[in-house]
């Protein structure tokens, strides 16, 4: 009995402590960010396996095992589970993408749209840069930027003769990280990018191409564009003017013509004003040739006049002021209100 006991014993030790030596261990490998509007936790990774639950964008998670494209995480609840790697942010990117968002919340918005399609959202302009969200089709966006990136290629796409890089325009947006899909709820927050009490929208920004983003354009701008040819690139409503049938705004647009990728943020102008006896817009105010940098500000001048103000893109950086007064816009200049020429009154397209 004894030696059995002797034999026994140890065994029973030597168990013990391979159990505790092979235990599932779960030491932090760092931590990550969910780069998704939602993600599925899973217990396990195998064709056969079931959801433990769902992460959102921003959730913080502890990175504790990679396996291939998933990772395994333990969330700030404790659950633990698998998800795909490809949806995760590293830190160090998440906080590029809080900086961004800082700076972006003090930039004023000079035009809204909406996603055309599935659109990635980029920390920096250029489809090569670090990508931190992906938009769905329908979602409501504030422009309050515009750059200009190079058009990246794959190697079996570039022409080893082609004189110069293709470039395209990209937009700084602000929007919602995490409202679902779906063009009723896009619609219903065409104007918001705060997070509402009770949902679980968060704020978020990034580049996006423009070419993705629908203007969200009123007829008046839409058509006064088309008909000049105009690519727009912001519009802002100057004020309100008294008619019959109500009240009628008036429209700033800032245009360019040709390809994408100027170096100009927009190099065209127009001012269109509402003619009461003909109940249509006219263009009021127009002038081309410019180089134009983003923002364009819109305020009131000393008498309570529409204004607006940007600067050009040159050496000077010299900043250029307009006033409307009526349907007359004119420049002003640093010896006070002169110069300016009234641009031609050519009518736009009535709209109904």
């Amino acid at each position: 009995m004894k030696r059995r006991l002797l034999i026994a014993v140890p065994l029973l030790c030597l168990v013990v402590v391979a159990a505790w030596w092979f235990r599932p261990r779960h030491e932090t490998r760092g931590e990550a960010f969910v780069s998704e509007r939602s993600v599925t936790l899973w217990g396990r990774v195998a064709q056969v396996r079931e959801p433990l639950g769902t992460l959102h964008y921003g959730d913080r998670v502890a990175v504790i095992a990679r396996r291939n494209d998933n990772v395994e995480v333990r969330t700030e609840a404790g659950v633990i589970g698998w998800v795909d790697g490809r949806n995760l942010m590293d830190p160090m990117l998440w906080q590029r993408s809080i900086k961004l968002l800082t700076q972006v919340r003090a930039m004023s918005v000079q035009a809204r749209g909406r996603s055309k399609v599935a659109t990635n959202l980029h920390v920096e302009p250029g489809r090569l840069t670090p990508r931190i969200y992906q938009f769905g089709r329908g979602i409501p966006v504030e422009i309050v930027g515009r750059a200009a990136a190079d058009w990246a290629q794959s190697t079996d796409e570039k022409d080893s003769e082609e004189e110069e890089t293709k470039r395209e325009d990209w937009f700084l947006v602000r929007g919602l990280a995490t409202r679902p899909p779906g063009e009723n709820a896009a619609r219903a927050a065409e104007s918001n990018t705060t997070t509402q009490p009770g949902d679980q929208t968060v704020p978020i920004s990034g580049w996006v191409i423009a070419r993705f983003i629908e203007l969200d354009l009123p007829d008046a701008v839409r058509e006064g564009a088309a008909s000049a040819n105009l690519r727009p690139l912001a519009w802002f409503e100057l004020n309100r003017v008294s008619d019959p049938n109500g009240e009628k705004p008036q429209y700033l647009l800032a245009a360019a013509r040709g390809p994408e990728g100027q170096a100009c943020d927009f190099s065209s102008l127009r001012v269109y004003t509402w003619y009461a006896k003909k109940s249509r817009y006219e263009t009021a105010f127009i002038e081309n040739n410019l180089c134009g940098q983003m923002p364009v500000r819109v305020g009131k001048g000393p008498k309570g006049e529409p204004e607006f103000r940007f600067r050009v893109m040159d050496g000077s950086k010299e900043e250029r002021v307009y006033r409307l007064k009526q349907t007359v816009v004119r420049r002003v200049r640093e010896q006070g209100e002169a110069g300016g020429k009234r641009g031609p009154a050519k009518p736009a397209k009535p709209t109904k």
